[in-house]
């Protein structure tokens, strides 16, 4: 009896362990996911945004720029920051790669790793901002490596939305993150701007 018992809970827990993998697509999406909220320039996700910083020059934004990435992109928050020499000298490029977290509960972490590039120009009265060449690093701990992959393949609207519009559950998770990644830093740096 206890046999037929076991058997009867571990065939249970098989069919409820992919219904969990499968949860059901997001019918109502908040507004700053929706379709359109992930442009794609030249066949790339880039998010790109002028911060309005009228009082100041593009000498002052670039040092206060500067000031802002020393300050933003350092461990905890960011796992690595690699800077570039750029062509333009009003410009700071670099490449960014933190946590995106999607669940942190007791004894559940799940997160990916994401990789960007950043540009940030600095011109009279604003700054423009660039975040582009996006890649992520999903289950880095599992034994065969995880998955990585390109933004392009992932959250734009034809991947991450399914033929009804509703947005697919794990590529939502990705795109959700990765907007919210972006929103924060420009309301980050828009604030250091808008500070001096």
């Amino acid at each position: 009896m206890k046999k037929l018992i076991l058997l009867a809970v571990m065939v249970m827990a098989t069919i409820a362990a992919p219904a969990q993998l499968f949860k059901k697509a997001i019918k109502d999406v908040e507004p700053q996911y929706a379709q359109g909220t992930v442009p794609v320039i030249n066949g790339k996700v880039t998010f790109e945004e002028a911060i309005p910083a009228t009082e100041l020059t593009s000498a002052q934004i670039y040092e206060i720029t500067q000031e802002w990435v020393k300050e933003r992109f350092v461990e905890p928050t960011v796992l690595s920051k690699k800077e570039f020499q750029s062509e333009n000298p009003n410009s700071i490029v670099l490449k960014g790669e933190e946590y995106l977290v999607f669940k942190n509960k007791f004894l559940v972490l799940e997160r990916a790793r994401i990789y960007y590039f950043l540009t940030l120009t600095a011109n009279d009265g604003s700054c423009t901002f660039n975040m582009s060449r996006i890649t992520y690093w999903y289950d880095e701990e599992e034994d065969k490596g995880g998955l990585k992959m390109k933004a392009e393949d992932w959250i734009t609207d034809e991947n991450a939305f399914n033929k009804k519009g509703e947005l697919k559950p794990f590529e939502s998770k990705f795109r959700c993150k990765t907007i919210d990644l972006k929103d924060i830093l420009v309301n980050d740096l828009k604030k250091k701007l808008n500070s001096k």
